[in-house]
């Protein structure tokens, strides 16, 4: 069983197993199941708060601590910070029924008479709490642990949730007395509590998320499973095949995914919610537009990691369908670009996601997806882009054919585009960036070049930053119109909504029932109840006035105002009723005018009618009011914020809001009627865009926005830019864990030597730019987070300074004027007077008495709603009270708003405190907030641009710093000895200067070296020729003179056969002198070496005339294999390279072994920029001792000749810079390698 085998079988039980696993939870586990979980869950940890405040009750240290603590500020500081705000456990003792200590203020109560001792659960106004009771004699302890919150109404700060430290999740509520399928909680010994139930729809629980993490397991294994299947079958050859499979998988799951939203319709998955997007069938959510892309990327991969297989075939393409190939694959990477493009403009405008890149710090997590997904689209881009120039480079195309392919399809859709069609700059970017990874890869053959890739990188991020403007233009233009048609009508349903709860609530408020049975009750402290109590929060925004009649419709007080008759009038001429007893008027263009008609009863008769009339403010705002008091139902119109808007009639301003400062006359803005119509104008040096909208003839909407300046475009541009290269890099670190797990490489060893190896590898100006950037970068992040700390703790302080300079100057008024008018009393004047003066300082204020006990507040509604106890903040009533500081300030909490408050004693003539003025400053956190936000999003925005301006500038400096060491370096390689070295000019008297003169100098000795050396070796070269000469002509001289002298002595003594002899010995004299003659040529040839002509020679050509040359001789066989799809030239000298390939197939002919055919094989092939030539034979080979010395001249292994030609091979292949080696078996053969540079003539 192989490796393979073994790891698909895992990965298919894998994937079984997990899908089983989610199966079997999915079929096992029922609603009532979680909810006795999630029961569990709360019992037990309500039994731990139980067990933490009996043995704290149970300790008489602590109880006789308790009975004391009104003389123990440090002990109540304890309980207060310790118990109360870290243990949400809130503590109260008595002393014979009379309350003497509090430790927080969610809930208090008057009198421990009515709970028993032990545990008892209590309902109360704002939740539901266990009250833990320990009595000794008179005095009593009561510990609140808080369950559930249960609050009127919800909102962002009030929820009515468990307490997180029983559970987070909300799939439960407490249980009422009809209700089943219950699960009762009991404390610790056992007793009744109370009872859960489940919610009507059950959202996130532990089984359901276990099971989804299982299914999306099961699917993750399944497609490396395939995935792994489809590389074996890639690695057969078969990458077509396999890359077929593999697409066919992946997409028939994301139809099937699609057709039947399996995922979307049995999990609650808050991604797959098409609320926040939603565009057509293919892309009905956010989540799945992610899958999708992640599905494309995991194809493209695949094809990325095979692009050299997919293509490759047997018989090379034809010149016009290569052409053709290479058009598609150009129309497919165009098509791809413009398919993504469109998807993420449907992105933009078809969901209510904020893409601004600009304003980091309001992005939400639906944000930083959709980041995500472009970041994984720029990657699908690059991978089908380097997948198209691979499989583009093995068609027989030239470089200069495939530019003019290109060239040809950009001018013609550049026409396309300028005359049939819309023109933009994005098309020349996405051409740009084909044209820099094309020349990239063709220049640098495949291999990856990081500064094309950069370059890449930013045009990705300069077309996201363009295209992300002009899309969300285009969908703010939308919204505006939307804005302008909302603005033209007159009604408000946010108002509507409040209104059917606001007049039930009136109608039986008994403050109001008394008021007309009273005709003494004061007018004004009906109109400040219903202010305070009713008109408050969102209806703040309203211009407010109550008007009361008896009940025969006359005025309940005085003669003045409007009448009854009026209002019903009103009525009757058409005003629209919006609920029970509210109308809305008609016909009012810039502002809402509601009224109400509200008949007041007691449980007898009628007492009169009171009419409320709601006129909206002439600058729309929300008005001085805690978010708190907002009902959670009422949707804000968070984009008017972000807008500034005016009301024309009859040409004339009516109302306005916003920034913009609007003209009191209309004539800067011209519109159509019912059409809508946009201008750009300069106000102050800012530039502003207008939306104008007439509604008819007399009636004109504008709405106005700032434009976004070149700064925001550049810093939205490098934003994206660096997420792109942070995308990058952890995209090669997981390339490279992975790569790593395959190889089965994961050590620290191996990390560390890796390590090491690119450490050394870097570049000297790859480490300046890395240590530029890295200085720069920790600098500015030391600097940023410094700054934000120092003012972060500065407004902080500035906050706390201004609201106790607030309320000192506020306490010192309130002793001078409202003190001699019993202010402390509760009666309705007071209060009146009370909220006169804080709507006069413009500040909600708190009155408690020296108990701590509420006197007044200007927001009642807080306390009516019962959302916290009528009591002073007990640390700040401590402070106060009993350690008497003249201020205090503190952080309060209702719900989850925290705010700060300030407090401050009042003082009688006497100097003597009387009550406790609080001032709580509710928007301190927004304002915090706002304000940091906005500082940060423009010191991260100016980073962003420093960031990649430092980059660029590093590459700068770098280049810069390491041109002279370029320079040096080019020299010394250049640097022969030999032939004339020039010296390098350099004027500066520096190090590089000094390392200059150096290098000067050195070349200077060098070359007076190399013509001693030049010298020596020709005086040696002529020593060792003279005497190979000598050796050469030695050899045939001899036969020479013996011949001579035998012909010398049959002549003297008259041989009879000395004719015989003389004709034998002149043939042999002859051969002799023909063996002179060649020795004097193979040397004469050999000297000639050095006088070489280059010039461009193709390969193919030469190769072939060699082989055609010997290709009859005997006993042999000779083949030429060409692998080379494309022209092959080479620079050298085409009669040397014909002598070294004809020596070279000469010596494998003779090489041949006795009674065996000779079979040569001439293979040629091309890798990279080079060629590659092999002279393979199946001779005697050369013996291993002998091996060395083969191409050293006058060496060689045969009976004849002058062992000159492998050396003569050896140094014309050299002269061209190329390299020749051999491998050799004795008795088996050898073959011979060439290697040498090719050049490209259309180059």
């Amino acid at each position: 069983m192989s490796g393979n085998f073994k790891i698909r079988l895992l990965l298919l039980m894998l994937a079984i197993g997990f899908a089983c696993t989610a199966l079997t939870i999915n079929l096992t586990i029922n609603k009532l199941e979680v909810l006795h979980l999630d029961g569990q869950k709360i019992e037990r940890r309500l039994h731990r708060k139980e067990v933490f405040v009996r043995e704290f009750l149970n300790n008489p240290a602590n109880l006789d601590s308790l009975r004391k603590i009104t003389n123990n500020e440090v002990w109540s500081q304890y309980l207060i910070k310790e118990l109360s705000e870290k243990r949400n456990i809130y503590v109260q003792t008595f002393e014979d029924g009379k309350q003497k200590f509090w430790s927080g203020i969610k809930i208090i109560l008057e009198s421990d008479v009515q709970l028993k001792e032990g545990s008892t659960f209590i309902p109360w106004e704002n939740g539901y709490y266990e009250a833990i009771k320990k009595s000794e004699g008179k005095f009593s302890v009561i510990c609140f642990i808080p369950i559930k919150a249960r609050y009127p109404y919800q909102n962002e700060y009030l929820k009515n949730e468990f307490a997180k430290e029983l559970i987070s999740s909300d799939n439960l509520d407490i249980a009422g007395l009809n209700d089943k399928d219950v699960f009762n909680i009991r404390n610790i010994e056992g007793k009744y509590l109370f009872s859960v139930k489940l919610k009507p729809i059950v959202k996130d629980t532990f089984y359901t998320s276990l099971e989804l993490w299982m299914w999306i397991l099961s699917m993750l294994f399944s497609f490396i499973f395939v995935t792994h299947l489809c590389t074996g079958i890639a690695n057969r050859g078969q990458a077509r095949v396999a890359t077929l499979i593999l697409a066919v998988f992946i997409l028939s799951f994301r139809l099937m995914d699609l057709e039947f939203r399996w995922f979307a319709n049995h999990f609650d998955i808050e991604i797959l919610d098409p609320k926040y997007y939603a565009s057509n069938y293919f892309f009905p959510s956010l989540g799945e537009f992610l899958v999708n892309v992640l599905s494309f990327t995991w194809i493209l991969a695949f094809i990325h990691s095979y692009r050299f297989q997919i293509l490759q075939t047997k018989k090379p393409f034809g010149k016009l369908l290569s052409c053709i190939i290479f058009i598609l694959l150009g129309f497919l990477v165009c098509t791809v670009g413009f398919a993504t493009n469109d998807l993420f403009y449907g992105l933009v405008t078809n969901s209510n996601i904020s893409f601004d890149v600009t304003n980091v710090l309001n992005s939400n997590w639906l944000s930083w997806i959709g980041i995500l997904i472009f970041c994984f689209s720029s990657l699908n881009l690059y991978l089908l882009i380097d997948s198209a120039l691979a499989l583009s480079d093995s068609l027989p195309l030239s470089n200069k054919e495939r530019l003019l392919i290109f060239m040809g399809g950009f001018l013609l859709v550049l026409i396309d585009r300028v005359f049939f069609s819309n023109f933009n700059i994005f098309f020349f970017l996405f051409a740009l960036i084909l044209l820099i990874s094309g020349w990239s890869y063709y220049r640098y053959n495949g291999k990856f070049n990081p500064g094309a890739f950069v370059i890449c990188l930013l045009i990705f991020a300069v077309i996201g930053s363009l295209k992300l403007s002009r899309f969300q233009f285009l969908k703010e233009r939308e919204s505006r119109k939307l804005l302008a048609t909302k603005l033209e009508s007159s009604g408000d349903p946010n108002a509507v909504l409040l209104f059917f709860n606001i007049e039930k609530e009136i109608l039986e408020d008994k403050f109001v029932i008394d008021y007309f049975k009273n005709p003494l009750a004061s007018q004004g402290a009906l109109n400040n109840r219903l202010v305070k109590l009713y008109m408050a929060g969102y209806l703040s925004r309203y211009d407010f006035a109550a008007y009361e009649y008896d009940e025969r419709d006359m005025f309940f007080k005085g003669d003045g105002g409007i009448a009854l008759s009026s209002f019903k009038n009103l009525v009757l001429k058409g005003s629209v009723k919006v609920s029970e007893y509210f109308y809305r008027k008609n016909n009012t263009f810039g502002f809402q005018h509601y009224f109400a008609l509200l008949p007041v009863r007691d449980s007898t008769s009628v007492l009169g009618t009171l009419v409320l009339e709601l006129t909206s403010k002439r600058h729309d705002q929300m008005g001085a009011f805690p978010e708190l008091l907002v009902d959670g139902k009422i949707k804000e119109d968070l984009q008017l914020k972000d807008y500034s808007y005016a009301y024309y009639n009859d040409g004339l301003l009516l109302n306005q809001h916003g920034k913009y400062v609007y003209n009191l006359k209309s004539s800067d803005f011209k519109g159509k009627v019912k059409d809508f119509v946009f201008v750009n104008n300069v106000d102050d040096g800012k530039r502003y865009n207008h939306l104008i909208y007439q509604a008819n003839q007399r009636k004109l909407i504008v709405i106005s926005r700032e434009v976004n300046n070149l700064l925001a475009q550049l810093a939205s541009a490098s934003f994206i830019f660096l997420v792109l290269l942070f995308f990058a890099m952890l995209v090669y670190l997981l390339q490279w864990l992975w790569y790593s797990v395959q190889n089965y490489d994961i050590r620290f060893r191996n990390f560390r030597w890796n390590y090491l190896i690119t450490t050394n590898r870097m570049l000297y100006k790859t480490r300046i730019q890395f240590s530029m950037v890295s200085a720069v970068v920790i600098t500015l992040l030391i600097t940023g987070l410094i700054t934000y700390y120092n003012i972060s703790k500065q407004y902080r302080q500035q906050q706390e300074e201004t609201v106790l300079d607030k309320i000192t100057k506020i306490s010192a008024g309130f002793n001078k004027q409202l003190i001699d008018n019993d202010i402390l009393a509760g009666s309705e004047q007071a209060e009146l007077a009370f909220n006169t003066y804080a709507d006069i300082n413009g500040a909600d204020l708190n009155l408690f008495d020296l108990e701590g006990k509420l006197i007044h507040s200007t927001q009642p509604k807080i306390y009516e709603n019962g959302l916290i106890a009528r009591k002073m903040n007990s640390l700040s009533y401590l402070y106060l009270n009993r350690l008497q500081k003249s201020e205090y300030i503190n952080t309060e909490q209702i719900g989850d708003l925290s705010f700060l408050a300030a407090y401050v004693p009042l003082k009688n003539s006497k100097n003597e405190p009387i009550a406790y003025l609080g001032l709580p400053y509710f928007s301190n956190v927004k304002d915090y907030e706002d304000r940091i936000g906005l500082f940060l999003n423009a010191l991260l925005n100016v980073y962003a641009l420093v960031f990649v301006a430092i980059g660029f500038f590093a590459v700068f400096v770098a280049n810069r710093i390491t041109t002279p060491l370029t320079m040096i370096q080019q020299s010394l390689s250049e640097t022969k000895i030999g032939r004339k070295n020039e010296p390098i000019s350099w004027k500066r008297n520096d190090e590089i200067g000094n390392l200059i003169k150096e290098y000067n100098t050195m070349i200077a000795a060098l070359e007076e070296s190399a013509q001693k050396l030049a010298r020596s070796e020709r005086e040696n070269a002529w020593r060792e020729m003279a005497k190979q000469v000598a050796h050469e002509i030695k050899n045939p001289l001899t036969p020479l003179k013996l011949g001579v002298q035998l012909l010398d002595r049959s002549w003297k003594e008259k041989d009879p056969n000395f004719d015989a002899k003389f004709e034998k010995f002149s043939k042999s004299f002859i051969e002799q002198i023909e063996s002179l003659s060649h020795i004097a040529s193979e040397f004469s040839n050999f000297a000639k070496m050095p006088e070489i002509v280059l010039n461009n020679v193709d390969l193919k050509e030469v190769l072939a005339q060699s082989v055609e040359l010997y290709v009859q001789s005997e006993h042999t066989t000779i083949k030429f294999e060409d692998n080379c799809e494309r022209e092959v030239n080479v620079r050298a000298d085409r009669d040397q390279l014909l002598r070294c390939f004809n020596n070279l197939i000469k010596n494998a002919i003779e090489a041949r072994l006795d009674n065996v055919d000779s079979i040569v094989d001439v293979v040629m092939y091309c890798k990279e920029n080079l060629v590659l030539v092999e002279i393979r034979d199946n001779g005697s080979g050369i013996p291993e001792a002998l091996g060395q010395s083969i191409f050293t001249p006058n060496f060689t292994t045969k009976s004849s000749g002058t062992g000159l030609g492998l050396a003569f091979v050896k140094q014309a292949i050299e002269n061209i810079d190329g390299v020749i080696t051999f491998n050799t078996f004795p008795g088996k053969g050898t073959t011979f390698f060439i290697r040498i540079p090719m050049v490209d003539v259309q180059a």
